[in-house]
């Protein structure tokens, strides 16, 4: 339950006060783009469905190849 309340602090103070101001609202308003896919990501690593930069983990592993 910390660890929620901590996220949703942390969220509050960066994207929600960022996007408060009329400056940034052009990189806020589309919710669909940024939003949307991090919860989907957090879900995904909370369920443990996929590990924490498995992504970047498997472009290296595949890069380092060549």
């Amino acid at each position: 339950m910390k660890s929620l309340i901590i996220h949703l602090v942390a969220f509050w103070q960066v994207a929600v006060t960022n996007c408060a101001q009329p400056v940034n609202w052009k990189y806020c308003y589309r919710v669909d783009q940024w939003l949307i896919p991090d919860l989907v990501d957090g879900y995904q690593l909370w369920s443990g469905q996929k590990k924490i930069y498995q992504s970047e983990k498997e472009f290296l592993k595949k890069n380092r190849s060549n």
